[in-house]
Formats: structure tokens, C-alpha cells, sequence
């Protein structure tokens, strides 16, 4: 079976802990990541304006994602624009990318700004991040095990020993992964 694909919205991709973990759980194949050109944007205008990040660095962030994942980047669907009506339009896009993607998700912190009566049609469900991995954990256990790993062997400054790694991961706001990650410890 084919990892589905979930849109990492701005909402996720800014906050670059949990941004990391799923990327990297990504890179196991537990799930395909879709974003665009004006998610991209979002996030690093934000990151810019709360944190003042360097420009450089978040430049970097965003190249070494799409050379990551060099089909991770689509154009929203034009009639899904046209026809889609949300409370804030803004978000439109959001879900015309997850239509071009051919996306079974939309993970984000911002559940209510996507009505069912607007995704139910479109196949599209919303998840916030931990929701979204736990359920992830759920039907592809192996691969996020795997992805935790590799995001886990990535961090050097600190590194961290599994149990302190799943703490970390834990003030992310990812408490149901982390629960479901504690009772396969010894394989990350």
C-alpha cells in the first residue's frame, strides 16, 4: 500500500520541533509531505516576525526540504479555488493543494478554520500533528519507529538517549505519539 499524502500546513511547518519529527517520519515513509509555495512563505514570514530567524537560515530549512522531498511542492487546483467557501478564504488554497496532491489529510493546529461541510466532499479529513502520528503509528507502526529513530540520531546539540528524546518530543505537543512511542522505547 502507498503512504497517503497530508499537507503540512504553515501552522505545522512553523513550529520546527514538531516540523522535524514529521519530516523525518516522512523520510521512513510513513507518509508523503505536500506543501507549496505559499505555505512556505507563511511560515517563514511568521518565524521571521516572532522569533526574528535570519533569513538565511530559514532559506536553508526551505531548500533542504525540497531537495528532501522534490515532489512535495504543488500548485493549488484552480476550480477547487473557485468553489471552495470557507470562514477565512485565505485557507482556500490549503485545501486546493491537498485536491492537486491528491492528499488524504491536512494536518494542522487551525482544525476549525476547515469545515467538514467543506472537506467531507473532497475526501479530506483535518488532524493535528499528534493526532495525526498516533493515528500514523496506528496503521504504519514500523515506519514511524523508524522515522523517530532517524529524527533521534539527527540531533546533536544536545543528542539524546531514547527516554530524554521521547520527553523532548513530549513538550512538542505530541502526547498521544508519545504515549504509543514509550512502548517501543528500545527501537528508537
Amino acid at each position: 500500500m502507498a503512504a497517503e499524502n497530508a499537507v503540512l500546513d504553515a501552522c505545522v511547518l512553523f513550529q520546527g520541533g514538531v516540523r522535524d519529527f514529521l519530516l523525518w517520519v516522512a523520510e521512513a515513509g510513513a507518509f508523503g509531505p505536500v506543501w507549496s509555495n505559499v505555505i512556505h512563505n507563511e511560515w517563514i514570514k511568521n518565524r521571521r516576525a516572532k522569533f526574528g530567524d535570519p533569513t538565511s537560515r530559514l532559506d536553508y530549512a526551505r531548500t533542504e526540504m525540497e531537495k528532501a522531498f522534490p515532489g512535495a511542492n504543488f500548485d493549488p487546483d484552480p476550480q477547487t479555488l473557485l468553489t471552495v467557501k470557507l470562514p477565512d478564504m485565505n485557507d482556500v488554497h490549503v485545501i486546493a493543494i491537498a485536491v492537486a496532491a491528491k492528499a488524504n489529510s491536512i494536518v494542522t493546529y487551525n482544525e476549525k478554520h476547515f469545515p467538514e461541510r467543506a472537506l467531507g466532499p473532497l475526501g479530506l479529513r483535518t488532524e493535528t500533528p499528534d493526532m495525526f502520528c498516533a493515528r500514523l503509528i496506528d496503521e504504519a507502526r514500523g515506519l514511524v519507529i523508524e522515522g523517530a529513530r532517524l529524527h533521534r540520531a539527527s540531533l546533536k546539540k544536545p543528542s539524546y538517549d531514547s527516554g530524554p528524546y521521547l520527553d523532548h518530543l513530549g513538550s512538542q505537543e505530541l502526547k498521544r505519539t508519545i504515549d504509543r512511542l514509550r512502548t517501543v522505547q528500545h527501537l528508537i
